[in-house]
């Protein structure tokens, strides 16, 4: 077999590959598996990386809604206690104080 007879062609009509046939036929077969189960496994590798990704984004979500809830619950709770006495929460902006010192 020399390198003249693969580019004309002629190794396709050799005895050799004509008994080979299958076995050639199933190392393609073969081939076109493992490239398309190495496309689905970095579909679904990227798909589970998006996830984390999302994952994470919604637990840091989910962290400062808590912390607003608890917030405004520990007020809620403190204004209902101390309505009984008279006190609550001021509606009006804070104001401020400003002292002048004389220098008599």
């Amino acid at each position: 077999m020399k390198f003249k007879d693969i580019v004309r062609g002629d190794i396709l009509l050799k005895s050799w590959f004509s008994r080979n046939k299958l076995l050639f036929l199933l190392i393609a077969i073969l081939w076109i598996v493992y490239i398309a189960n190495r496309y689905a496994i970095e579909n679904k590798v990227k798909a589970i990386e998006n996830t984390n990704k999302e994952i994470k984004e919604l637990e840091i979500k989910r962290t400062s809604i808590k912390t607003q809830y608890q917030r405004s619950s520990t007020m809620m709770q403190l204004e209902k206690t101390l309505a009984p006495i008279g006190v609550g929460a001021s509606r009006e902006p804070i104001k401020k104080v400003i002292l002048i010192q004389d220098n008599e």
